[in-house]
């Protein structure tokens, strides 16, 4: 029962999800096509920064799970709406049922407050049995920290069934490298790194 319910909760989020970048897509044309007509000027400062470091988390559902892998992120520093894309790749082990995990995956967030969406691709194994599988996640990430609530659709199996389809996880992002690009009006390119 809870199963379903938490289930339905995961596609009620990923059809907001969808709504809510659908509905960003219609606005973002309509403003578009009425600032075409109005001959608007570039921004005076565009400023962008790649950062990536590695990340440690802990990943809770039927069974408690490490985790450690890499994270970059692309985002487009603003006053209104800061966008940040992130690619994360890592590793994860739960040491009690002896299973090892490789993910890869994808967030979008679209402000200072809002929640992060996104998905993975994990790969789970016992040393004997193999499982692949994808799922979507939803999170809300402040500074270095990263919360998630997600859901992986795992290929069937009978005896390897001691692995998490639904977890919360907590990432912590140590960031250790920066390159900021800053490009004014006037069409000069600054590359800083830090």
């Amino acid at each position: 029962m809870m199963n379903k319910i938490t289930g339905a909760l995961l596609l009620v989020g990923l059809l907001t999800c969808i709504s809510s970048l659908a509905q960003d897509k219609k606005w973002y044309e309509l403003r578009e096509s009425s600032d075409k007509s109005k001959q608007k000027k570039d921004p005076l400062l565009q400023i962008s920064v790649r950062q990536s470091g590695p990340y440690f988390g802990l990943q809770q559902g039927r069974y408690l799970v490490g985790e450690i892998g890499g994270e970059t992120q692309w985002r487009k520093i603003r006053l209104k709406k800061p966008i940040t894309h992130a690619v994360t790749l890592g590793a994860d082990y739960n040491l009690t049922q002896n299973v090892l995990g490789f993910n890869t995956g994808y967030y979008h967030k679209a402000g200072r407050t809002k929640f992060s969406f996104g998905g993975n691709v994990v790969y789970r194994t016992d040393f004997t049995h193999n499982r692949f599988g994808v799922g979507p996640a939803v999170g809300y990430k402040l500074s270095a920290f990263h919360a998630q609530i997600g859901y992986v659709l795992l290929t069937p199996h009978e005896t390897f069934v001691n692995t998490n389809t639904i977890y919360i996880s907590l990432r912590f992002t140590l960031i250790n490298e920066r390159d900021f690009d800053v490009q004014t009006r006037w069409g000069k390119k600054k590359d800083k790194k830090r």
